[in-house]
Formats: C-alpha cells, sequence, structure tokens
C-alpha cells in the first residue's frame, strides 16, 4: 500500500470523539482551550489541526497527542462488528455460537482512557525528572565556571 492510498487519521473527529466521550459540551470544551465556540466547530473539521492547538485540545482532554494523531474509531466499531456473532456473558467473556471457545473479546473505552491516563502520567514525571536533571546540570557547570574564573 502506497502512502497516497493509505488512510489518514482525521484529528478533528478525535477531537470531538473524545469530547463526546468525556460528556463535554462544545462550549465548556471552548472555555477550556481558550476559544469560541465556533472555533471548536473548525478543530472539529479539520483532518489535520496545528501542533499548539491539537496539544492544548489533547490536556484538556486527558489523552495525550498522540491518540488524537493515532486513534482510528472505525477500526474499534469493525472490531465489535467482526464480533457481531458473538454473546456476552454478564463476566464479560464472549463465546462463539459456531465453535464456542472463550475468547475476551471486553474493549471498554473507559479502560483505554485509564490507560492513556496512566501514559500521560508516567510522561508527566520523566519529564520533570528530565528537568530536574537539566538544573541541576545547570548549577554544575556555573560552578565549575566560577572556579574557572578564580583560576584565571
Amino acid at each position: 500500500m502506497n502512502a497516497d492510498s493509505e488512510v489518514k487519521v482525521h484529528q478533528g473527529r478525535n477531537v470531538r470523539f473524545f469530547r463526546n466521550a468525556r460528556n463535554m459540551k462544545q462550549e465548556d470544551f471552548a472555555d477550556r482551550i481558550g476559544v469560541k465556540q465556533p472555533a471548536v466547530t473548525r478543530i472539529e473539521r479539520q483532518s489535520v489541526i496545528e501542533a499548539p492547538m491539537l496539544l492544548k485540545c489533547a490536556e484538556v482532554l486527558g489523552i495525550s497527542v498522540d491518540m488524537l494523531k493515532e486513534f482510528e474509531p472505525e477500526k474499534m466499531f469493525d472490531s465489535f462488528t467482526y464480533n457481531i456473532d458473538k454473546v456476552e456473558n454478564s463476566n464479560g467473556w464472549m463465546f462463539s455460537q459456531k465453535d464456542s471457545t472463550n475468547t475476551n473479546h471486553n474493549y471498554p473505552l473507559e479502560k483505554l482512557m485509564e490507560l492513556n491516563n496512566k501514559n500521560a502520567e508516567l510522561y508527566e514525571r520523566l519529564l520533570q525528572a528530565e528537568k530536574e536533571k537539566n538544573e541541576l546540570l545547570e548549577k554544575l557547570m556555573d560552578a565549575k565556571m566560577a572556579t574557572e574564573q578564580k583560576l584565571i
């Protein structure tokens, strides 16, 4: 498959998908990202959103920018369609009426959001550790420069 025939992820639809998953109205979302409601409508129609706005949207939605860039709801729904002939019992396990083999096909959006939030928290901790490391290195460099100045 060449690059032209590949299906690209529509970032605006992903913003709308996750905003709706959070039960957030466009007006509330607009206030949180610092724009007016009509701008949210425009954002949700864009297939590619500029990086700074995409970052704001991701932060407000509590997800990573990569989720907005890479998530394909159609694939998730295709998975549900694939399992349409299966019956789900009360514990979340599904079995096929054809071969009666047990397979776990539980795809809750809440679990996806929870995992993404954990990923974001880990990223934030890593970022904070990097900032602390850089501050320490700057202090060490300043101390070294001061020592060298004294020697000169």
